[in-house]
C-alpha cells in the first residue's frame, strides 16, 4: 500500500460523507490532534496492541489534510513532498551532547 493508495481511499470515503471542504478540514485537524494523543496515550500506558491502529488513524487524517491541500489549495502532491522531506532529513546530523538534530538551511523545510 502506498501513500497515494491511502489518499485515493480517503477521497472516495470523503465523497460518501457529503461533508463540505471547509468542514472537512476543521474535522480533519481536530481528529488528527485527537489521534496523535491516542497514540501517545497507548504508548505511555504500555498498550502496544493498540498503537498500530492509532497510528493508522493518524496516517488517514494526515492524508485527508494533504488531499484538501492538493485539491482545494493547489499544493504539491504529498508523495513528492515526502520524497523531498526524506532527502532533507538524510542531511541532518544528530548532536549527542544536545540530543537534537541540526537544521541545515532549507528554503522549503523550516
Amino acid at each position: 500500500m502506498t501513500i497515494k493508495d491511502i489518499q485515493n481511499w480517503e477521497k472516495r470515503f470523503a465523497l460518501k460523507t457529503g461533508i463540505g471542504s471547509k468542514e472537512r478540514v476543521n474535522i480533519a485537524v481536530f481528529k488528527l490532534i485527537e489521534e496523535v494523543g491516542e497514540v501517545a496515550k497507548a504508548i505511555l500506558e504500555n498498550r502496544w496492541d493498540e498503537v498500530q491502529a492509532e497510528v493508522s488513524d493518524v496516517i488517514i487524517f494526515a492524508c485527508k489534510i494533504a488531499n484538501i491541500a492538493e485539491d482545494f489549495h493547489g499544493m504539491d502532491k504529498l508523495e513528492n513532498v515526502l520524497k523531498r522531506k526524506m532527502k532533507y532529513c538524510e542531511t541532518r546530523k544528530f548532536d549527542k551532547r544536545s540530543q537534537k538534530f541540526n537544521k541545515p538551511p532549507s528554503r522549503e523545510f523550516k
